[in-house]
């Protein structure tokens, strides 16, 4: 019940597609989605501040 309510979200979202062959749901990732919202994601992130490996290893 959990796995089927979060495979829909991803599914409303984009982020996996679905298809029935008889009895079977098959349910793969769509990666171009999530390069897309990866990309988002780091640019945000990274937007105020520096991101990479200089910067953490100075954190470190």
């Amino acid at each position: 019940s959990t796995l089927s309510h979060h495979l829909h979200r991803l599914i409303l979202t984009g982020l996996v597609t679905q298809e029935r062959q008889a009895t079977t749901l098959i349910c793969r990732a769509n990666y171009p989605v999530m390069n897309d919202l990866l990309g988002f994601l780091a640019d945000e992130c990274c937007a105020d501040a520096a991101c990479g490996p200089a910067a953490g290893e100075a954190a470190a």
